[in-house]
């Protein structure tokens, strides 16, 4: 799972997926975090101002008696300050008397620092009665009537709890607000992204279309940005046939020739037995052998179009005509193949493959050839793979790479001209196939194919 999530990633579209929800997904997380510390600074300075109003106003209805005591001549209504440890406090201390408090405090005392003076409001956090955590407001005030100009320290605070319950909500609902938003944000940034390209996956299955034979060039409408594009692509796929229609029939007509001079040269040295003339043979065969090469790499068609090759069908035709072939050595010939599998490419390229791989089989073969044919994974692109047995004498493993060298032939007792083999190499190379050689469960030569398999629609 965590491998097919990694792979989807590489692509083009799940980078631009990543990107712009992991984008977006950073931008709210920022934003949230940026209003959830608006909301509660917010919430501070309401209860600052609130804490700054009640201290002003026991400031200013404070008083010192004739007995030089402290007292309000009016009294404070607020009901919150009479409830004990309702969460609201005052709280008046002077050096050298007794602090007077809220009847909320009831048997608790706030603890002031009267070493040192502050006549400026300020604000602190303070343990409070009941395990509360209190926010205070405290100024150092002298009062005019006092002929003792004592300071007198005045504190209001009001418990925390309630606050940072209301900031946790708002977190909360913040957070479930903008999970929604993320969720609405993504996946109308994956709809666009895959709808944004869509285009370029249909210019692929077009251009697929393309490869298999199936159309000859890009079709469909196209957006603007990408219309050049097809346009350019239908100009490369014409040069290029034009290019190998080109090519083929140059080489072909190179090789038909040279093929006649050769005829004559052959057959004017054919009685010849001096070294000369021996020579003349010997050369002679080898260009005829490089000009049969390239005359037969010039009928490669490479192709991977069309509607394909029905694999059993072709296989059977060539294993009756190599049993008739040699019928004399009476040679057991076994075909294992599924129904329904089409080789992506021109019959006739399969028919050489093949054909040279059955006749070699049948040539080496002391009794019996087995053809298997089975569907695997070659660099994730369905393949087909043909493995063809006997049980002749074989190749000896270091010799098993050469054979598809050119005009190699490891016995020059039997006829033939070393070019079959190296055919099929070129042609499984064309087809982005394999060949090679391994020994045979039956003591002899297995050759082994890969070729891409025509995929159903």
């Amino acid at each position: 799972m965590l491998k097919r999530l990694f792979n989807f990633f590489r692509t083009l579209t799940g980078r631009l997926v990543l990107f712009a929800v992991s984008g977006s997904a950073l931008a709210l997380v920022i934003g949230g975090v940026i209003l959830s510390a608006a909301f509660h600074d917010s919430l501070i300075e309401d209860i600052d101002r609130r804490l700054e109003r009640q201290i002003d106003i026991l400031v200013g209805i404070s008083q010192v008696g004739l007995d030089g005591n402290l007292s309000f001549i009016r009294p404070i209504t607020d009901e919150q300050f009479t409830q004990p440890y309702s969460g609201f406090y005052w709280q008046v201390s002077v050096e050298g008397s007794d602090a007077m408090r809220s009847r909320s405090l009831w048997d608790y005392e706030l603890t002031p620092d009267l070493s040192h003076r502050d006549f400026m409001i300020d604000f602190t956090e303070l343990a409070g009665p009941d395990g509360q955590i209190l926010r205070v407001a405290e100024i150092d005030a002298i009062l005019p009537e006092d002929d003792q100009d004592r300071v007198f320290r005045y504190m209001v605070a009001i418990d925390m709890a309630p606050v940072k319950a209301a900031s946790a909500r708002y977190d909360r609902l913040l957070a479930l607000a903008l999970g929604i938003i993320m969720f609405v944000v993504a996946v109308g940034m994956i709809a666009q992204v895959f709808y944004g390209l869509m285009p370029l996956k249909n210019l692929r299955s077009s251009l697929g279309r393309v490869i298999e034979g199936r159309s000859r060039y890009i079709e469909g409408e196209w957006p603007e940005d990408l219309e050049p594009v097809a346009d350019d692509i239908n100009i490369l796929i014409e040069k290029n046939e034009k290019l190998v229609d080109r090519a083929r029939t140059h080489v072909g007509n190179l090789a038909h020739a040279l093929k006649t001079p050769l005829a004559v040269i052959q057959n004017e040295v054919s009685g010849d037995t001096s070294k000369r003339g021996e020579a003349i043979v010997q050369n002679t065969r080898i260009i005829r052998d490089h000009v049969d090469h390239h005359l037969k790499r010039a009928r490669i068609s490479g192709a991977m179009g069309g509607p394909g090759v029905d694999v059993k069908d072709r296989l059977a035709k060539l294993v009756k005509a190599v049993s008739t072939m040699y019928a004399a050595k009476n040679i057991d010939f076994e075909l294992l193949c599924p129904d329904g599998l089409r080789f992506a490419g021109e019959h006739e390229d399969f028919d050489e493959i093949m054909g040279n791989l059955i006749e070699n089989a049948g040539k080496w073969t002391e009794s019996k050839v087995h053809v298997r044919v089975v569907t695997v994974r070659k660099q994730r692109k369905s393949m087909i793979e043909i493995t063809v047995d006997d049980d002749g004498p074989g190749v000896p493993a270091e010799d098993r790479a050469t054979i598809f060298k050119r005009g190699k032939r490891l016995d020059e007792r039997v006829p033939g001209t070393g070019l079959g083999l190296a055919i099929v190499r070129d042609i499984t190379d064309m087809y982005d196939g394999s060949a090679k050689l391994d020994a045979s469960e039956f003591g002899g030569l297995s050759a082994i194919i890969t070729l891409p398999v025509k995929l159903q629609n």
